[in-house]
């Protein structure tokens, strides 16, 4: 029986990492195998790639059978913040797309982001014929502040990929309502959780997030 699926999931033995660069000079650490699929974690507005609830998942999808890539946008480097949008970082994750679609052989390429890296998640899977999933860590439907504009998820219609959606129950950023009607647009069925906690499940629900996570994983690749 796979760890992931045990009770006590939250703390993985760390695999060897192989650490690599791509696109223009990005970081990022490879490592697992792709017997089930090879994943794209790609981190939030206010992290990197070694926010630790992405090295776990990481790490519980490796011991699950995936070849995962962890990576840090370019403005984490260059400390300033991600552009409007995300203009800038959207060719950065196509270039980080293409690297591991290199590495997977003919494993399935699953996207799985947190934040801000799942909103642009979206916008390549929309795109792209090669992505057989995505996995949204926390997606923010709406932006900070006390009156932020509605985001258009229109192009949530031209996703072709399984998805599965894991949502804080107090996550100011995605307020259920909204992420409903975001889900909406979507042109077939998908996978909605929703976990104790806020926008990154804290205080309680990180480890109910990556069971969801890891379980979901693992029967679509069965």
């Amino acid at each position: 029986m796979p760890t992931s699926i045990h009770a006590s999931l939250w703390r993985f033995e760390l695999p060897a990492n192989n650490h690599v660069t791509f696109g223009n000079n990005l970081p990022g650490i490879l490592s697992g195998q792709a017997k089930r699929g090879a994943v794209l974690i790609s981190h939030g507005a206010g992290g990197n790639m070694m926010t630790p609830l992405l090295v776990q998942t990481a790490a519980g999808l490796n011991e699950d059978g995936f070849l995962t890539l962890r990576w840090s946008f370019g403005y984490v480097e260059a400390g300033r913040a991600p552009s409007a949008g995300g203009k800038k970082e959207l060719p950065e994750m196509a270039a980080a797309v293409d690297f591991l679609v290199e590495r997977a052989g003919n494993a399935p390429v699953i996207l799985l982001g947190k934040s801000f890296g799942g909103r642009l998640s979206t916008h390549i899977a929309a795109e792209r014929a090669d992505i057989a999933a995505l996995v949204l860590y926390g997606l923010p439907v709406r932006g900070m502040g006390k009156n932020p504009k509605p985001r258009d998820w229109s192009h949530l219609a031209k996703i072709k990929a399984d998805v599965l959606f894991i949502t804080g129950d107090k996550d100011k950023l995605c307020p259920l309502d909204e992420l409903a009607a975001a889900q909406s647009h979507l042109s077939k069925p998908c996978q909605s959780e929703v976990v104790p906690g806020d926008h990154s499940y804290k205080p309680r629900g990180e480890a109910a997030a990556l069971h969801i996570c890891l379980s979901w994983m693992l029967a679509r690749s069965a």
